[in-house]
């Protein structure tokens, strides 16, 4: 009898996993971010602008996550999905949103890639261990582009199928797997955002010491300060977005160095987590049942006790 139990949970496990694999998309990465941290290396503020209302939460980065295109939205597809706080509309962008000039980059392979910007206007380079072979220019008004790296001198520039999802605060990113691959667990991203300007160097608006109409204010006044208001990173530690953001050389005059976020522990999906629990059940009853029927075990097979 209890064996007849044991083999119909594992049946209803099989069962459950069958369903949750065809309803459920793959999530390859996601990490949340601090909230109300969206203040650069920890003193920006909101232009004074009225379009800028209510000068919180546009720029502040919640959660980032990376996963398989969804039933119904197509196979073959990459989603990268960007959430802030606040997303608004002033000027009606056809993507849905226009405050944000958002930017993902990508390391595929330790030690490869690029350490700086496709175009000039972040003032921010990359770690020299995990340079970028991928990036996602995420803007309003049809100036989105995939990017990827060529060789250490050149990048292809492809249009980039971007828009902001019902919830009203997520920003998509569709990426054909063809173009960049399956993600895989030790893939590595830099996640960052600064202000819309469409007169800016790669649409970043400028910084300045006092915030003004259409200027980001709380800077030193140097030329080299970051144009970003927020990244993905751990709100402590050597990593922390105030640590990087701030590591500009005020003397030399060398740029912040950002370092990328990845999946350095277990991150894994709810199929995963479900496979592993039936594999564990297996064992389980398997030894159960060697329990139950005791053998004796041979140098070279098992045989039942007489």
């Amino acid at each position: 009898m209890k064996t007849k139990l044991f083999w119909s949970i594992l049946l209803l496990l099989l069962l459950a996993l069958c369903l949750m694999g065809a309803s459920a998309a793959t999530v390859y990465f996601e990490m949340a971010d601090p909230i109300n941290d969206e203040h650069g290396y920890g003193s920006y503020q909101y232009p004074t602008n009225i379009a800028f209302q209510p000068y919180q939460g546009l720029f502040d980065i919640t959660e980032f996550k990376v996963q398989a295109g969804e039933p119904g939205g197509g196979p073959g597809w990459v989603y990268f999905d960007t959430r802030f706080a606040k997303v608004t509309n002033p000027w009606v962008a056809p993507e849905g949103f226009i405050h944000q000039n958002l930017r993902i980059f990508i390391n595929k392979q330790p030690n490869r890639g690029l350490t700086v910007l496709a175009y000039a206007g972040a003032n921010v380079k990359f770690n020299p261990q995990y340079g970028w072979e991928v990036g996602l220019r995420i803007v309003g008004w049809g100036n989105s582009q995939l990017l990827t790296m060529i060789d250490q001198n050149t990048v292809k520039a492809r249009p980039l199928r971007v828009e902001l999802l019902a919830d009203h605060q997520t920003i998509r990113a569709y990426v054909p797997e063809k173009l960049i691959g399956v993600p895989l667990k030790s893939w590595r991203y830099y996640v960052l955002v600064g202000s819309y300007d469409g007169f800016g160097e790669d649409f970043f608006r400028k910084v300045a010491p006092k915030s003004s109409e259409w200027v980001v204010g709380g800077s030193s006044g140097l030329a080299i300060e970051p144009r970003v208001l927020d990244i993905l990173a751990p709100e402590n530690g050597s990593h922390s977005q105030t640590r990087q953001l701030d590591s500009f050389d005020r003397k030399s005059g060398a740029l912040a160095e950002l370092y990328p976020v990845g999946a350095y522990g277990l991150n894994m999906d709810p199929i995963t987590w479900l496979i592993i629990f039936i594999i564990i059940v297996c064992i389980s009853g398997i030894i159960y049942l060697l329990v139950k029927r005791p053998k004796y075990i041979s140098w070279f097979w098992v045989r039942r006790a007489e």
